[in-house]
């Protein structure tokens, strides 16, 4: 979770100085920030329920709402999260309370509502606490855009998963 490297024309990886690319599974607030954006005015605010949601435009980001997806954020004490740059996950604690700005989770009725249901989105299940099997992490866009589901084992090979680079000096 998180990798700068240099690429060069030999072995494409360089073993000196970084070329300040940084990649990583998307983060729980990344895939919020995503969904929130492809359903407001700068992308494709009819986004309902569609098999396909997408930002509107050739360039745009494109969510598959018939199947999972991962997103590295899950419960804080989940043992696949050990050792690893708390930069690149997103940790929560047992309540929906502990919901992110940007994270699309949250509902109705914690401090931060997030967007549970918005877009006919079908499910709303916050992770689960057992450390077991590595712990329990968030699945996001099954049944809209704005479905999130936290009972899946961060060990499982369950659904699919989004990497993102992010370029720029000082990573």
């Amino acid at each position: 979770m998180g990798l700068s490297e240099t690429i060069n024309s030999s072995t494409l990886l360089g073993t000196s100085s970084s070329n300040n690319i940084d990649v990583h599974l998307m983060k729980t607030t990344e895939y919020g920030a995503m969904a929130i954006l492809s359903a407001s005015g700068y992308g494709n605010p009819s986004n309902e329920k569609a098999i396909t949601s997408t930002t509107g435009n050739e360039t745009g980001v494109m969510i598959n709402t018939n199947n999972w997806e991962w997103t590295a954020g899950g419960y804080k004490s989940a043992s696949v999260f050990s050792g690893k740059n708390a930069r690149y996950y997103d940790a929560y604690e047992a309540s929906n309370t502990s919901a992110k700005a940007g994270d699309a989770l949250g509902t109705k009725d914690t401090a931060n509502p997030g967007c549970a249901g918005w877009h006919q989105a079908s499910s709303s299940s916050w992770v689960y606490t057992t450390t077991s099997y590595g712990g329990y992490g968030f699945v996001r866009g099954n049944g809209g855009i704005f479905s999130f589901y936290g009972y899946v084992y961060a060990s499982s090979n369950y659904g699919y998963a989004r990497g993102v680079a992010v370029c720029g000096a000082g990573l």
